[in-house]
């Protein structure tokens, strides 16, 4: 079954519960594995939806076997542990080469049982590392447009501040300093660790600690 990147999805108590942000598939077996909801009025986070899962709605879309309430519960899904297959990976036939995302292990620990050997492969080091590295680079920034003024929310989802600046190294262009500003009328920078950002998104930088762990 084919998914085009913004169909509408319903669940199967007829709530209009979001569209498809972008697929993730195994290139083991080279085909699509799961749909990421992207959230919306109704999902107060992004959700993975496996492609079994997803039917052709009548009237256009896809729809879910599952109410809009069991939809809330499904994994959330993490922008850190995936990533874009390498360049040079050739996608499956009717998909574009942004709309599908890779576990982001399988570039460091290869695909197929064997290490990917493409013509730009990922450096050698860790998954965690590779994650990092990922979501702190300055392309995931500049894609999501993070800029001065962008929100800044804590894993329980509270906005805690704004991005005053951003640092970003000059050889490897990963983010070393982030600067968030609190406060409506009498402001205070707090400087945050790189290691506190969990994931970008369109104007938001996300934390992976809650709004009463922030540090002072």
């Amino acid at each position: 079954m084919h998914v085009d990147i913004g169909a509408p999805v319903r669940s199967s108590d007829g709530q209009d519960i979001g569209s498809v942000d972008r697929l993730i598939m195994d290139p083991n077996r080279n085909d699509v594995t799961a749909a990421v909801i992207r959230k919306g009025m109704f999902l107060p986070r992004d959700v993975e939806v496996q492609i079994d899962d997803l039917r052709q709605a009548s009237g256009g879309g896809f729809s879910v076997n599952m109410t809009a309430e069991e939809v809330k519960n499904l994994p959330e899904f993490y922008e850190a542990n995936y990533s874009l297959p390498p360049p040079d990976y050739l996608t499956p036939a009717g998909y574009t080469y942004g709309s599908l995302y890779w576990p982001t292990s399988l570039l460091v620990g290869g695909y197929g049982g064997t290490p990917y050997m493409g013509t730009n492969p990922n450096p050698a080091g860790t998954a965690a590392a590779t994650e990092a590295a990922d979501r702190l680079s300055r392309d995931a920034w500049e894609n999501a447009v993070i800029g001065k003024g962008s929100t800044v929310t804590a894993r329980d989802g509270k906005n805690v501040g704004k991005v005053e600046d951003i640092t970003f190294d000059s050889n490897t262009g990963a983010v070393t300093e982030l600067v968030m500003r609190t406060g409506l009328f009498s402001h205070t920078d707090h400087v945050l660790d790189p290691g506190l950002i969990e994931s970008v998104d369109e104007g938001v930088v996300y934390l992976n600690v809650d709004s009463d762990q922030m540090p002072e």
